[in-house]
């Protein structure tokens, strides 16, 4: 089974997929996951450590890797600065196992961290640019700030870099308009990539597979 097959609804801060889980390589990405079976349990590698369970809550960047299963499954991926792991996790156990019913209780669950309004110009900044080049430099001068000041911040509020955060929110474009039934290459220059194949390794690298066999098997939900 080296794809995935399903769907996927994408909100601001979170998508819920509901898909047959496929093959991938072990990896670590920044959104928090959930991942919760429809019936009986879902088995993951996660630290180095197999589970196999019903309700399965990964934090962010902790590697992990789902077993391939023919059975769908649901997966919550969440911004961490949006979402708070545990309370994720028994909310999404205590819903009935639908999409709506996860969708909205995911919603309520949105406890968005207070961040320094530095760090806020500058992820807006980025959003706003994700089809061109960001010099990090560029991102630090325009809050006043040393390229090593802002990293500072980015560390201390999102447990990321700069440059990481901006590769991240490339990839989270570059997946929504894959997923509208645009070409590789049509959506990995839309989110700032210089080719599909460049697409394709950020995919494997956050995700643990190539971004065609991840997105051709999934269809997008309103």
């Amino acid at each position: 089974m080296p794809s995935w097959t399903g769907t996927i609804r994408i909100r601001e801060e979170f998508a819920l997929v509901h898909a047959a889980p496929g093959d991938a390589a072990p990896h670590r990405h920044y959104c928090h996951q959930v991942v919760l079976a429809r019936s009986g349990t879902v088995a993951a590698r996660i630290d180095g450590h197999w589970r196999n369970e019903r309700v399965l809550a990964i934090a962010s960047q902790c590697e992990h890797a789902l077993q391939a299963d023919e059975t769908p499954c649901f997966l919550l991926f969440a911004e961490p600065m949006s979402f708070e792991l545990a309370g994720l996790r028994d909310a999404l156990a205590q819903a009935p196992a639908d999409a709506d019913a996860l969708a909205q209780a995911a919603a309520a669950c949105r406890m968005p961290r207070a961040l320094d309004p530095r760090v806020e110009q500058t992820l807006r900044r980025i959003d706003g640019l994700l089809a061109e080049k960001i010099p990090a430099a560029s991102l630090a001068a325009a809050v006043q700030l040393s390229l090593s000041q802002l990293e500072r911040l980015f560390g201390a509020q999102l447990n990321l870099s700069v440059r990481r955060l901006i590769l991240w929110r490339r990839l989270r474009l570059a997946a929504a308009e894959a997923l509208r039934e645009r070409s590789l290459t049509v959506a990995a220059h839309a989110a700032g990539f210089a080719d599909s194949a460049h697409l394709s390794r950020a995919f494997r690298q956050f995700f643990g597979v190539r971004g065609s066999d991840l997105l051709r098997g999934m269809r997008l939900q309103s």
